[in-house]
């Protein structure tokens, strides 16, 4: 029941889920969210893939550099949604499709390479230029944890009330190592 909470994609899943855990308290290290992110879609039954994949950029010389692709699915979970921006409302600068194709190495190995990108103002921009294609594989995301490329509403019932003074470098970042959420049942109307 874990794991569904921190990868719920709305508050009303997320809630349910806390309801039926007697939750009063969400804790969550800097790992959660970034390195060990993956163990949860794992543990709820689902595939880590869903909310990030490998992507390699082609370099000089024909060598390719790996880079980690964040999905809308990864900035809409519960995890991600405390984590990294606070239960905030967040709207993005801008929204990143990369196109993409399948390849085979050498050694018979399946990865995909990025071969373009769009930037756009809109979330809603993205998806209608991905719809507008004939052709070509394409997805929408950030290679930052911490800069979402779809809106995300407040998260109305989880207030945070602490982060450690112990600090974690996270992609580029020093952030708290630790943060806790209150879930609070009742919401303040102001």
């Amino acid at each position: 029941k874990v794991a569904r909470f921190f990868i719920a994609q709305d508050e009303e899943a997320a809630n349910q889920i806390a309801d039926e855990m007697s939750s009063k308290y969400v804790i969550i290290d800097h790992r959660m969210p970034t390195s060990k992110f993956y163990a949860m879609p794992t543990w709820a039954g689902k595939a880590p893939d869903d909310f990030y994949g490998t992507y390699y950029v082609p370099k000089e010389g024909g060598e390719l550099q790996p880079v980690s692709f964040f999905y809308p699915s990864y900035y809409s979970s519960t995890v991600v949604r405390l984590y990294n921006f606070d239960g905030k409302a967040m709207l993005p600068e801008e929204t990143l499709v990369i196109s993409y194709q399948e390849k085979l190495s050498k050694e018979g190995v399946r990865y995909k390479e990025i071969t373009g990108s769009e930037t756009f103002s809109t979330y809603e921009e993205a998806e209608a230029y991905i719809l507008s294609q004939e052709s070509g594989k394409y997805v929408i995301g950030n290679s930052d944890p911490f800069v979402t490329p779809v809106p995300l509403e407040k998260l109305e019932h989880y207030k945070l009330v602490h982060q450690s003074d112990a600090t974690a470098p996270v992609a580029g970042k020093t952030v708290p190592s630790v943060k806790i959420f209150e879930y609070v049942k009742t919401v303040d109307s102001q």
